[in-house]
């Protein structure tokens, strides 16, 4: 009734694809906030790094993972 056009296998796959391609700080960030539920604060303790570096780092990943599944999501 509604095929968007990709099955959820096939995003699966492809968000997969555009996290590998994703640059490793911004990774890991993404996979603790995402997957892991973790706030800035517990991002920033677990990396090692400022907070504010954490939600930037996460922002990023995000304006970066919407370039890289801009055609399929689109």
């Amino acid at each position: 009734w509604f095929d968007s056009g990709v099955d959820e296998r096939e995003r699966n796959l492809l968000i997969q694809k555009a996290m590998s391609q994703l640059n490793g700080i911004y990774r890991d960030v993404v996979t603790l906030k995402v997957w892991g539920g973790l706030t800035f604060a517990e991002i920033a303790e677990a990396l090692d790094i400022p907070a504010n570096t954490a939600a930037s780092r996460y922002r990023y990943a995000l304006i970066e993972l919407r370039k890289l599944t801009k055609e399929v999501f689109a």
